[in-house]
């Protein structure tokens, strides 16, 4: 099962991409986590960009990864009680074009870190809505929202003497586990698909009308 881990951070030391890092470490069996880097590269979504021709190579690299992907994990920081414009940016790039886009059906864990105390949640909200509206399936809480995530976050080292950030706080990890397991048995159960089946049903009466 290939899942795709996007930071909604683009800080070197941002605690949501510690974070996202240190969840790999507590994938069920079978479940291989891969980090997408690039949603700094994408360009503001314009739709002169978006072709039928073709889009910039950032939009195609990430719209491949997303559509390639059995789920995502999205770990985002909370800017302003929302989610971060390069966040809901991607979001926009992987929503279109609207008959097939990557994010239809997808099944997603969102998670929120954050240095400080009672931030998170709006986040979190936010992008839970605005996935719902793309046709993606939102793994339900209750959410990882690790607060004080300079205290819950360590460096361990691994077996090759690299220091690797590591969850700490039990309370997290016993969460994070929980989602990561019911990620998994959505993605099983195609659970995913029962977010875009409205829309492909609409097209389908569609193109039926008009054939």
């Amino acid at each position: 099962m290939r899942i795709l881990g996007v930071s909604g951070s683009l800080r070197k030391e941002s605690f949501n991409t510690q974070l996202l890092t240190a969840v790999r470490l507590l994938a069920p069996a079978g479940m291989e986590i891969e980090l997408f880097d690039g949603i700094g590269d994408l360009p503001l979504y314009n739709q002169d960009l978006d072709t039928r021709e073709g889009s910039p190579a950032p939009v195609t690299r990430w719209r491949d990864a997303v559509r390639e992907a059995d789920g995502l994990i999205i770990v985002t920081p909370e800017y302003n009680s929302s989610i971060p414009g390069v966040v809901k940016n991607a979001v926009d790039w992987a929503s279109r074009p609207l008959m097939n886009a990557a994010l239809h059906g997808k099944s997603v864990v969102t998670m929120v870190a954050t240095p400080g105390r009672g931030l998170g949640r709006n986040a979190l909200t936010d992008l839970g809505r605005v996935l719902h509206d793309c046709h993606a399936q939102v793994i339900s809480g209750p959410w990882v929202v690790l607060t004080e995530a300079e205290d819950k976050l360590v460096d361990v080292e691994d077996e090759q003497g690299r220091l690797v950030p590591t969850l700490c706080d039990p309370i997290a990890v016993r969460l994070a586990t929980v989602q990561l397991n019911a990620l998994a048995a959505a993605v099983d159960a195609g659970a995913g698909e029962h977010a875009v089946a409205p829309l492909r049903s609409y097209f389908a009466v569609g193109r039926a009308r008009n054939g």
